[in-house]
């Protein structure tokens, strides 16, 4: 693994950032993504007219349904995952009913999510006029579309910690002894029941709490999807510095394109007969020659994207270095600072407002001076 404390080529970045998702060393080298990488994500899991309507709606900045946050979604999905797989093996008939439970309310919430996403209201057209104009400008997704997105939106990363589920009667006492801990928190006791409470074992004293992707395939998505947050990101900051990089790069095509890859390596490698891979990066994927020129390939795209999108950090940087100097030059000489935003005062918008209102004062003054010359034509 590269040394963190030394200055790490974009290579070397990815690479050190695959190994630590997988490995779940160390804090999250990637922040949480953003709903609109999510989505460019997700892209790689669908129909290529999906990912058209994505990009058009994306390009135009219109909305999709908001759930709060796509990563809950993703964190609801692996817990059914784990507790359909637990349930699939011999478990204690008690263990059976409080996943089973479990799995139902889960199954709830997913449903619930699902539905607001894809009915839209608000977000999506549903009068059939509406409906035709937005297919025509190409930015209208079906509502069975809409749920074949948001099931992909489940398969996105996520970085937060999954809540633990129980797979022995000894960590169901332990789940329900947390509960019970946190819900009588909440309740003023007397200090001698409040240290027995304090005193029941916690869940990470079970189990390591620690996120950890499963693959490298998984791993570089999340690493390409919190690259473009930086990009945009840096976009922000940098303003009209970065402008010109900005309208040249099209970066929610070049994340869906990696998406699509990713996507495609990480299906393969989980069919039968394929060799697991090992935690962290390797050149290697145990699918062949042929596919590992591929991944190659792969890699190299997210190396380009990520040394693409530091330049603009740098420039962006620099752009905020130069404002906040011209800034303390301006505080000095008691002048406005250049980059704060502009507040009118009342005597600006009432400039403002006589100003547009000079044409008609003009027309006055000269019809006044022809009316006086005819009546006076020597004066």
């Amino acid at each position: 693994m590269v040394d963190e404390r030394t200055p790490q080529t974009a290579r070397e970045g990815i690479v050190s950032d695959v190994d630590r998702m997988c490995r779940g060393v160390g804090a999250a080298p990637v922040a949480e993504l953003s709903d609109r990488a999510a989505l460019l994500v997700a892209c790689g899991l669908v129909e290529p007219r999906i990912v058209d309507v994505v990009l058009a709606r994306l390009h135009r900045n219109l909305p999709f349904p908001s759930v709060g946050g796509f990563h809950q979604v993703r964190i609801i999905e692996e817990q059914r995952h784990d507790l359909r797989r637990i349930l699939g093996t011999p478990v204690p008939s008690v263990l059976r009913v409080a996943l089973r439970t479990r799995l139902a309310d889960l199954d709830r919430k997913y449903l619930v999510l699902r539905t607001g996403f894809t009915r839209g209201a608000g977000v999506f057209a549903f009068r059939i006029k509406d409906i035709r104009v937005d297919r025509r400008r190409g930015v209208h997704l079906d509502t069975d579309d809409r749920g074949r997105l948001f099931d992909a939106l489940a398969s996105t990363p996520t970085m937060a910690p999954v809540p633990m589920v129980p797979r022995t009667i000894t960590e169901l006492g332990t789940v329900a002894a947390a509960y019970g801990q946190r819900e009588m928190g909440r309740v003023v006791l007397p200090h001698r029941v409040q240290a027995v409470v304090e005193s029941l074992p916690s869940l990470p004293r079970i189990r390591a709490d620690n996120r950890r992707l499963p693959e490298m395939y998984t791993a570089l998505l999340m690493e390409v999807g919190g690259l473009y947050d930086r990009l945009i990101r840096a976009y922000v900051r940098g303003g009209r510095s970065v402008e010109e990089i900005r309208l040249q790069f099209d970066a929610e095509t070049e994340v869906v394109g990696l998406a699509g890859d990713l996507c495609r390596l990480r299906e393969t490698a989980a069919t039968p007969g394929v060799p697991p891979a090992r935690d962290g990066f390797t050149t290697l994927t145990g699918m062949g020659a042929a596919i590992d020129e591929v991944w190659a390939e792969v890699v190299e795209r997210a190396v380009a994207f990520r040394e693409l999108v530091e330049s603009v950090e740098t420039r962006a940087d620099a752009a905020v270095s130069e404002a906040a100097r011209l800034d303390d030059i301006a505080r000095e000489h008691g002048v406005r600072p250049p980059s704060t935003v502009h507040a009118p005062s009342p005597a600006d918008l009432t400039a403002e407002h006589l100003a547009a209102r000079a044409g008609d004062r003009m027309l006055s003054t000269e019809a006044m001076r022809r009316l006086r010359g005819q009546i006076d034509p020597e004066r």
